[in-house]
């Protein structure tokens, strides 16, 4: 009887214990996936905000770039040949060494006809004697540009340039510390200005509808080391299929991307990837013990195949939810990871007290049941032996 007794109980346990576990099971899933979706909505709107800033600075470029364009293509139409030639040998001399440079006054302060003033340009022409008159008249046409476009706009941009792909350019940048020294004095004749991504601008199969393209990080030419600061934003501009050259603009990095890194998502860290994948900054993370673990070729193995430009990935395998933005021009990821482990320990956390609800519940009913059956025979014995008992009557 001990044995049988002993054996109803056990089996009592054993079904309350996985009627608990599959309703803990049931509950973990939807506290998970509910948990999982708010967060994800709310990293969606961070980097709904955040992304919109990223861009501004390159959208600005691009509306300052494109208003020099504009002002190049009205100067080119007015300029006439006569006037290139008047102005051209006063304003990029030869030196000698066959190239053609930037007269002294035009960086140190030159009045013009008219009222008109200039300051802060340099240039470096590369094989300037040999330029052709149309040439020189679009440099010219570049130089004016550069130095009414850019001083209009110097409070946003220190520099504006306009430059070809034949070691040619002339520079507005009043505020640059060398002066622009180094292409107006230093630079040897057969110095290559051309770029390692100059390329990658002027060829039409890798930029066939001539949009502005920003570079990676790089040193100013003047700097022959420490950190890589700076992009450079750069327009080429083309008619009829012939290329006239390109305008560009430099733009320090370092605050942008120290402001960019800034408050991050809670529990989560901000990262800026470059256009080769690769983590260009990382901010500070916004945990307890100031880690959060992330390996960027396998953040990136799951935004690379992904065609929006803004978004919130669910990585599983890594644990992790990662907010992205694509920003448009230097073509840079602006990316937030969130781990999830905090979602799992919660949603575990309610699941294991329904767990333990659900089986005691389960159990103190098994046991009210148990008392009721043995209860219920007990009472029918009763009710049988009173009405056998004889009755007397006087």
């Amino acid at each position: 009887m001990a044995i049988r007794n002993l054996v109803i109980v056990s089996l009592h346990v054993v079904i309350s214990a996985v009627l608990a576990a599959v309703t803990a099971t049931l509950v973990y899933g939807v506290l998970y996936d509910t948990l999982s979706a708010s967060r994800a909505q709310t990293l969606q709107s961070y980097i709904r905000m955040r992304a919109e800033r990223e861009q501004a600075v390159f959208d600005r470029a691009e509306g300052f770039i494109l208003a020099a364009e504009a002002a190049f293509e009205r100067r080119l139409a007015t300029l006439g040949t006569a006037d290139a030639d008047a102005q051209f040998d006063v304003f990029f001399p030869a030196p000698g060494d066959g190239t053609r440079r930037s007269a002294p006054a035009l960086f140190d302060g030159l009045g013009l006809a008219g009222g008109d003033h200039v300051y802060g340009v340099g240039a470096f022409l590369g094989d300037g004697e040999a330029m052709t008159p149309e040439e020189e008249r679009r440099y010219l046409a570049g130089f004016h540009v550069v130095r009414t476009v850019g001083e209009a706009h110097l409070q946003n941009f220190s520099s504006l340039y306009y430059f070809t792909p034949d070691r040619r350019m002339v520079m507005f940048a009043p505020e640059r510390p060398d002066r622009l020294e180094f292409y107006r004095f230093d630079a040897p004749a057969d110095f290559p200005l051309e770029a390692d991504e100059d390329p990658r601008l002027f060829s039409l199969e890798t930029n066939p509808d001539s949009e502005m393209q920003c570079t990676q990080l790089s040193r100013f030419v003047y700097r022959d080391e420490g950190e890589r600061t700076a992009t450079a934003c750069r327009k080429p501009i083309r008619r009829d299929g012939e290329l006239l050259g390109a305008f560009g603009t430099s733009i320090m990095m370092t605050d942008h991307l120290a402001r960019a890194l800034e408050g991050p998502p809670a529990g989560g860290v901000n990262l800026m990837f470059g256009r080769d994948r690769q983590v260009m900054a990382r901010g500070r993370p916004d945990t307890a013990d100031g880690e959060v673990q992330v390996d960027p070729i396998e953040v990136m193995a799951y935004l690379a195949d992904d065609p929006r430009p803004r978004g919130v990935v669910r990585a599983a395998a890594l644990g992790q939810m990662i907010a992205f933005s694509r920003i448009d021009g230097p073509d840079w990821y602006f990316v937030s990871v969130l781990p999830t482990q905090d979602i799992a320990a919660a949603a575990a956390g309610k699941a294991w007290i329904v767990f333990a609800v659900v089986l005691a519940a389960s159990l103190a009913l098994a046991g009210l049941r148990g008392l009721l059956t043995r209860r219920l025979p007990l009472r029918r014995l009763v009710r049988r032996r009173n009405a056998a008992r004889p009755r007397h009557t006087e």
